[in-house]
């Protein structure tokens, strides 16, 4: 009898009650560290820009001068470039050409492009007037003391190394990856590049392991490859217990059902693993499994292919960033109208649908049905920018209605 399935959500909120941050803390040069995971928030130990700079090549001056007296020659009294501040003595018609960059003197509180300039013998008129502040960045713009430059648990991006080194960081506190060991299971499985005289009738090739260590790997762990396990209880529960042996978190995919030749749970009893839940009401992905072995987690998926990557999505890279960080996120979604139609088999079952982003023509986003159906298609994930979610109690969807997407980047 198939077990009784749970909705997603409460999927989710066992995973994240059932373990705890497990990756040591290292610390790494900046350079090195994109795609790892923060160990700490990460704070601006400065303003940046540090002074007050100027936004454009142009004259200084005083604004309020300027307004009083639109028609008055300014002295042209030196140049700022950046890197070589002014620090000569600044009267009220005084003006300073200065570069884009540059720190503006404490006198000055605006600059003048210089499209806007005209001089002659050292003295600058200006065809307009200007306001506090204009073509001036303020210290603290990009980042003020004390304000957060990465938060812990954040996936590290190029971005977020360019504002450590534009602060001063040169070096960060990671998560040490962590090792995530994958299996495919399925007798009718083959490796990818095996030729087609050898590939026996009915088998096919295994894209879940190529699919899942890209996954991990861009989550910043190290995928552990164990191979293809073939249907039998007793090797996979060998391999299962090496696997927990040696990593940090184990991921299977295929023989996740009930049927007479699903092994998972099995060899899940066999390392006396502690059962979270068995099934949960999505489709595709119903027959996912969440376990626990020595206080780690072992997630056994379905094999179909989008399943896996929507599992993945919902269960996977949550547990992950709880091992690295301490953090179990929020399902990352954004509400937006869908050109659906489409009336679902079962009302008690959120389905994952595979979806672009579109522009209708009255400029507004709108999520799209992308590629065919059914959990095997995996030729529907290439191109897709996320899954839209079709809720659990709803039993038709029609267009127009609000619907929860969730992007793949």
């Amino acid at each position: 009898m198939m077990a009784p399935a749970i909705r997603y959500e409460a999927a989710r909120a066992l995973l994240d009650a059932a373990f705890d941050q497990m990756a040591k803390i290292v610390v790494v040069p900046a350079e090195t560290a994109a795609g790892m995971v923060a160990a700490e928030t990460v704070k601006s130990p400065l303003n940046l820009p540090e002074t007050t700079n100027a936004a454009v090549d142009g004259y200084a001056v005083k604004s309020a001068i300027l307004q009083a007296n639109p028609d008055h020659p300014f002295t042209i009294i030196g140049e700022a470039k950046a890197g070589h501040p002014f620090t000569g003595k600044i009267g009220d018609f005084d003006a300073l050409r200065i570069f884009t960059g540059a720190i503006l003197p404490d006198e000055f509180d605006a600059v003048m492009m210089q499209e806007f300039c005209h001089v002659t013998d050292e003295k600058v008129v200006f065809s307009k007037a200007m306001t506090a502040g204009k073509n001036a960045r303020p210290a603290g713009e990009n980042l003020a003391l004390d304000e957060e430059i990465i938060a812990k648990g954040t996936i590290i991006a190029p971005s977020h190394l360019a504002q450590l080194a534009a602060a001063g960081l040169t070096d960060i506190a990671v998560m040490q990856p962590l090792r995530i060991a994958i299996i495919s299971t399925g007798d009718e499985l083959v490796e990818a590049g095996v030729s087609a005289g050898e590939k026996a009738f009915g088998q096919i090739y295994d894209s879940n392991r190529p699919l899942l260590q890209s996954l991990v790997h861009q989550a910043g762990h190290q995928p552990i490859d164990y191979g293809i396990v073939p249907d039998d209880k007793a090797h996979l529960s060998a391999t299962l217990a090496e696997a927990v042996r040696d990593c940090d978190m184990v991921i299977t995919s295929g023989g996740a059902a009930d049927g007479d030749e699903d092994h998972s749970l099995a060899a899940l009893q066999a390392n006396k693993a502690d059962i979270l839940f068995r099934q949960v009401a999505i489709k595709p992905g119903r027959p996912v499994c969440g376990a626990k072995i020595n206080n780690k987690p072992v997630i056994c998926l379905p094999g179909n292919p989008v399943a896996v990557y929507v599992c993945f999505l919902l269960f996977i890279a949550p547990v992950m960033q709880k091992l690295a960080s301490g953090v179990f996120p929020l399902l990352r979604t954004i509400i937006l109208p869908a050109d659906i139609s489409h009336k679902k088999a079962e009302n008690e079952r959120a389905e994952f649908v595979r979806v672009k982003l579109a522009l209708t023509n009255q400029g507004e986003t709108v999520i799209v049905p992308h590629g065919r159906k059914g959990a095997g298609v995996l030729s529907s994930l290439t191109g897709a920018d996320g899954l839209a979610e079709l809720p659990f109690e709803a039993g038709e969807i029609t267009p127009n209605m609000k619907l929860s997407f969730i992007p793949f980047r």
